[in-house]
């Protein structure tokens, strides 16, 4: 399925998005903060939009990618680090065939990107993440589940009764092409590609209570090669 262009207007009329969410940081502290050199340590995130989540690994010294299919995210992103002295390899691209050899990275991120895609195609990702995961490598996934504002609001997919074309109202009703939720069943199979080691919930409410919004954070690890 093809990209969906209105997230390059999205990033062009919205300043947020500029710093990383904490789960990320929790991640990344537990399992890479005493690595020696930090520099030694590869990390790719998928849909990393413009930088918030790039910005943070690069300060902490991570060699860092990241690949989004916005022009205008990796443009902003590019701008961001040039000024703060921040390097990391930063592309417009496809995430379901990323342009990186196999084994490439000790980590791979996903902060609400996978979710903007079909349960099919969203296989396909987690196929090519995995190929570019060195043996052991993690990958950490924050995604929106089933129960969030917005569920039952629109048409779905045909086959897919979690994944939605468009919603008449929700949290991610405007301009954002494909909007998955995943139930707890699809979480297993689809990222059954991978170990899965860990699955926590967060849950919050906005607009005085009035609705919530439920994610997975999800951590996997490549299997060790026998």
């Amino acid at each position: 399925m093809a990209w969906n262009s209105g997230w390059d207007e999205i990033f062009r009329r919205h300043e947020w998005g500029r710093y990383p969410p904490e789960e990320l940081i929790r991640f990344i502290a537990e399992h890479f903060y005493a690595a020696e050199p930090r520099s030694g340590v590869s990390i790719l995130e998928v849909g990393c939009g413009p930088g918030a989540n790039i910005w943070y690994l690069a300060r902490e010294g991570f060699t860092v990618c990241g690949i989004d299919g916005s022009s205008v995210a990796i443009g902003r992103a590019r701008e961001r680090l040039a000024r703060e002295g921040l390097v990391a390899r930063l592309e417009t691209g496809d995430i379901m065939h990323l342009p990186y050899a196999d084994g490439s990275f000790d980590a791979v991120i996903d902060i609400e990107c996978i979710y903007a895609n079909s349960l099919a195609d969203s296989r396909v990702i987690l196929g090519d993440i995995s190929r570019v995961l060195k043996p052991g490598g993690w990958f950490f996934s924050k995604t929106f589940m089933t129960g969030t504002y917005g569920e039952g609001k629109g048409p779905t997919l045909p086959g897919e009764p979690n994944t939605y074309l468009e919603q008449s109202e929700g949290a991610l009703k405007k301009g954002y092409g494909i909007i998955r939720f995943t139930s707890e069943d699809e979480l297993r199979d689809l990222y059954s590609v991978l170990e899965i080691v860990n699955v926590d919930q967060v849950i919050r409410t906005e607009k005085n209570r009035s609705y919530e919004i439920r994610e997975w954070l999800i951590e996997c690890r490549k299997w060790q090669e026998s």
